[in-house]
């Protein structure tokens, strides 16, 4: 049987959800699969089985939010992952390094691995160099300081040498691709696109709760903090980080409660570096009786919680990063049959197509009057639910992203045992 290793650095398994999919996957295909994630609060460190896969996790310090943080916080995974895929292949040798950026350091455990004969694919998630530019609150390498400025370039270096060095190169959306080929120079026949997306299970199993459910009525909740007792969910699920545009949210919920005098219930599903920032924004901005953080959820409680939103947001704000990048959300608000509110990014765009109202780029008022018409518009809802729930049928994990990693993985000329 052959074995692939998959590390991930910046989010636990199963928690990440694109990771955990591919291991599922690869699992159910015959091969054996390991993976290694950082540990956290609520996902402790040591040695798991869970679904068939061995799971180990590791102590990482506490999530990073300035420079020195970083590099102690990499530092100390790269030595962690270097350590425990020792242990995994003294119990089984694996053929395959499947590597999930970011950070784009892996590398070096693969590079090492290589004397071995083992396959290195990068799974090429975020795009750090533009991640750079979106923590520093830029659009251009030209704005950045000179600190900034030299980190940049020390993160295309990186992404450039984990293009390089893999075997096979997976994309999440053809933007990427287009970075692989272009910015990376890799050779077309060794980079493969492999969308991220609900399987066809979820979708029927989604369907069957929500089929009932009249979009008019979804998201009405007692609401105590709103004199009349009811408003409808607006809902955010993801990270909650500087480049998320949770803080613009709050913003343009505001706008929406005094400004435009709607009544809503504001849902924060997740976490991240910015949650307490956030929280203490929220109670600043006079949002605390009407808004309500989750915290991370196990994604069969997130798709439950997500499928009461009546609309769903991305407020993920323009720049190189976000307009290149496709957000995991936007399916998954479509697979819960939910209305939804976004910027018009390209990528956003790409997936939703006709299933979004969408905001001009960066425009939180633009943002608010969006959403202030479709709480307004329970037959505009409806009517987004159901593009949205036909649109992402078409992208089932099944029909795609699994079909282009059985190409990619058959892309390494590995002979069966």
């Amino acid at each position: 049987m052959k074995h692939v290793l998959i590390i991930v650095e910046n989010l636990p398994a199963p928690p990440d959800y694109r990771v955990w999919r591919i291991a599922t996957t690869l699992r159910a295909a015959g091969w054996r699969v390991s993976v290694i994630s950082p540990a956290t609060a609520s996902w402790p460190a040591g040695e798991f089985e869970i679904e068939g896969i061995a799971v180990f996790r590791h102590w990482m310090p506490c999530e990073a939010r300035r420079l020195a943080g970083y590099l102690v916080e990499y530092a100390v995974a790269v030595v962690q992952e270097l350590r425990l895929s020792i242990t995994v292949f003294r119990r089984a040798r694996f053929q395959v390094i499947h590597a999930c950026n970011p950070p784009d350091l892996i590398w070096l455990v693969a590079l090492f691995w290589r004397l071995f004969g083992v396959k290195f694919v990068y799974d090429h998630h975020d795009l750090c160099p533009e991640l750079v530019l979106a923590k520093a609150g830029v659009q251009s390498p030209a704005d950045l300081g000179l600190v900034h400025r030299v980190l940049f370039r020390l993160m295309l270096a990186m992404e450039r040498v984990s293009h390089w060095l893999a075997d096979v190169v997976l994309a999440t959306n053809e933007s990427y691709q287009a970075v692989a080929l272009g910015r990376n120079r890799c050779v077309p026949e060794r980079v493969f696109t492999v969308k991220t997306a609900p399987t066809e299970a979820e979708l029927a199993e989604g369907a069957a709760r929500t089929g009932a459910v009249e979009i008019a009525d979804r998201g009405t909740v007692p609401q105590s903090g709103i004199e009349g007792g009811a408003a409808l969910r607006i809902g955010y699920v993801g990270v909650m980080a500087r480049q998320d545009g949770v803080d613009g949210l709050l913003r343009i919920a505001r706008r929406l409660r005094t400004d435009l005098k709607k009544e809503f219930e504001l849902v924060l599903v997740g976490d991240g570096p910015e949650r307490a920032a956030l929280g203490k924004m929220a109670t600043e901005l006079g949002l605390e009786p009407v808004t309500r953080f989750c915290g991370f959820l196990p994604r069969a409680a997130m798709m439950a919680e997500a499928q009461a939103f009546a609309i769903g947001v991305t407020p993920d704000p323009p720049g190189p990063m976000n307009n290149a990048s496709t957000m995991l959300k936007v399916v998954d608000y479509m697979a819960c049959g939910v209305a939804q509110v976004m910027y018009d990014l390209p990528e956003n765009r790409a997936t939703a197509q006709d299933a979004a109202v969408y905001a001009t780029a960066g425009d939180e008022e633009a943002f608010a009057a969006a959403l202030a018409g479709l709480l307004d518009d329970g037959a505009a809802r409806e009517a987004l639910a159901a593009r949205g729930r036909a649109r992402v049928r078409t992208l089932a994990w099944e029909r795609n992203g699994a079909v282009a990693l059985g190409n990619a993985y058959g892309a390494l000329g590995l002979q069966r045992r």
